[in-house]
């Protein structure tokens, strides 16, 4: 097949205009981006990594959880359904970090539901600084039938953890998603998925 000079002219002056509108553009997606990469830091910080994932042993282990674990996601919570602006992405990744925070609340949510009173009961205890902490206590005595025998507490308790193991998976795909260079952004579509899948964190 034999190709006409004008046609590689036209090819390459098509290349060069895409180059052109990114390179025109780059700015734009570049401050977007680092937006966004100021609010995850932010959230990141707010929610530490290791809190994240001690949030499964208090629950199976311990069965005991500090009240103080719940509340940044809470104020997160807050923040979506106020709209705020720590929680507006507006930059080429947006979707895909939007998605993880809305997964990771929506698995905390399905969790509060579980840590309730009768099946948990809040406490508190005198800290030796003369403050108060306070606290979920795991209370066993719910799950009794008629006989004074419990029943079907371990049923869920490993609800709770599955819920837990959803939260640190979004989260572990949120962070995944703000690693995301701007000149990654192109591919974002098969490589997030693909690193998902690498760190054993994909969604199911």
């Amino acid at each position: 097949m034999e190709i006409s000079w004008p046609a590689i002219k036209e090819a390459f002056f098509a290349i060069g205009s895409v180059a052109g509108v990114i390179a025109f553009l780059r700015p734009v997606l570049d401050s977007k981006h680092q937006r966004d990469l100021d609010r995850t830091k932010r959230i990141l910080t707010l929610l530490p990594e290791q809190q994240v994932f001690d949030l499964e042993p208090c629950l199976y282990q311990s069965r005991l959880v500090p009240e103080w674990m719940f509340h940044p996601f809470d104020q997160l919570a807050h923040e979506v359904r106020t709209n705020q602006d720590g929680i507006r992405f507006s930059g080429p990744i947006s979707k895909y970090l939007h998605r993880e925070l809305l997964a990771m609340l929506s698995a905390y949510a399905q969790l509060r539901l579980l840590v309730q009173v009768p099946e948990w009961e809040p406490r508190s205890r005198d800290e030796e600084d003369g403050t108060k902490s306070y606290y979920w206590d795991f209370n066993k005595a719910a799950f009794n039938d008629e006989r004074g025998i419990p029943q079907n507490y371990a049923q869920h308790l490993d609800e709770c953890v599955d819920h837990a193991r959803s939260i640190s998976r979004a989260y572990q795909r949120f962070q995944i998603a703000a690693d995301t260079h701007l000149l990654e952004v192109p591919l974002v579509r098969w490589l997030l998925p693909y690193r998902y899948r690498k760190n054993d964190v994909a969604q199911i």
